[in-house]
């Protein structure tokens, strides 16, 4: 009875320099025991205990690290002219603010590929950051420097006074870095025309013809498509392809012919790509060129520009995956229009949601509108 009695006592810390309670359970302790647990062992354990916990608290990172440190740790992997261009950006415009856009870049990604399945989206966070941190470090490298009035984000007008937005301006209200539901890149500098919305739109609004009274020139005319593909080309620099019904004939009102003819081939020159309509009769095809201009769309992950609102596509396209990108990233993709009617001159309805916010699904309010950033 003594003997158990002792064992126990043994191992009760003593008052004094006993060992810690429990410091007998890690390797050094387990060692000191069985050197024969005499007070310096006890001691020597407890040393070795408390280094090894010091030792794993040096290898936790600190809570509240700056950014900084997690994109240094991150950096392998970026490419090397990223990593060259987070070092130029550092020198030039400071630490804290590049590891303002990393962390920025970071958030955006996340917010931008939330839709995507788990599996996905880590396949596609590294390579859309990175299109992130280059492109808004590029744009605030070229911004001004110093004080004075607050840069903007846009480059000035070429010749200053009035000669219109320079490509490089057109450049940046094009891009967008986000992806859609299946981490496919936006392509802005491309759109999909839908030709039979375009021409019945000019040949009413612009040559007043009346849908409701039925005439031998036709509800379409050549010259309304003409003038929204040179809108496109000259002032966009958006490359273009066509939707038109197969073998289509209309009036052209810019040759001056009443007679209806082809597709004149100036217009088929400003086209990348012209996709006839298959002609096909009954009520369930009825609208082919809508649904062609939405598929052929979607197949380039590009703009479309048709004023039609598309409102029985996206509930009934049968493709699931193309009904759920109509229904996502209609209010990126799908460009509407006007004619004016007193000068003809046909202009593109921008709308006022900056595209980055759209490509993300971010809700924004009129108010935060007036502040937020325009790329």
């Amino acid at each position: 009875d003594c003997a158990a009695q002792e064992g126990p006592a043994q191992k009760r810390p003593r008052k004094g320099g006993g060992p810690p309670k429990g410091a007998g359970r890690g390797r050094a302790g387990k060692g000191a025991a069985a050197a024969g647990g005499a007070d310096g062992d006890w001691d020597e354990a407890a040393s070795a205990d408390s280094a090894a916990q010091a030792g794993l608290a040096q290898k936790r990172p600190k809570a509240g690290a700056p950014a900084a440190a997690a994109a240094t740790a991150a950096d392998h992997q970026y490419g090397p002219e990223t990593q060259k261009l987070i070092k130029e950006a550092a020198a030039a415009l400071g630490q804290e603010e590049v590891d303002s856009v990393l962390a920025q870049a970071r958030s955006d990604a996340e917010t931008s590929l939330r839709r995507l399945p788990k599996e996905s989206k880590q396949a596609a966070m590294g390579r859309l950051m990175e299109n992130m941190i280059v492109r808004r470090l590029k744009e605030r490298l070229a911004q001004p420097q110093g004080g004075g009035a607050a840069p903007t984000p846009w480059p000035a007008a070429n010749g200053g006074g009035g000669g219109g937005s320079s490509s490089s301006a057109r450049e940046l209200g094009d891009e967008v870095t986000d992806t859609d539901l299946e981490g496919r890149q936006f392509d802005l500098k491309q759109v999909v025309v839908n030709f039979a919305n375009v021409g019945a739109s000019f040949a009413k609004t612009v040559l007043g013809r009346d849908p409701s009274i039925p005439n031998r020139t036709g509800l379409f005319d050549w010259e309304g498509v003409r003038r929204c593909l040179q809108y496109i080309r000259n002032e966009r620099n958006w490359r273009i392809c066509g939707v038109i019904n197969e073998n289509y004939v209309a009036t052209d009102a810019g040759n001056g012919g009443r007679g209806k003819v082809t597709m004149p081939e100036d217009i088929r020159a400003m086209c990348e790509h012209i996709l006839e309509t298959p002609r096909i009769h009954g009520s369930n095809h009825s609208s082919a060129d809508d649904e062609m201009t939405i598929k052929c769309a979607y197949r380039r992950n590009s703009r479309f520009l048709d004023n039609d609102n598309y409102r029985d596509w996206t509930q009934q396209m049968r493709d699931e995956k193309i009904r759920d990108w109509l229904h996502n990233f209609k209010e990126l993709l799908h460009c509407r229009y006007f004619f004016d009617g007193g000068t003809g001159a046909f202009e593109i309805l921008d709308g006022n949601v900056p595209a980055h916010m759209l490509a993300a699904g971010i809700q924004v309010s009129k108010q935060q509108l007036w502040s937020a950033s325009r790329y």
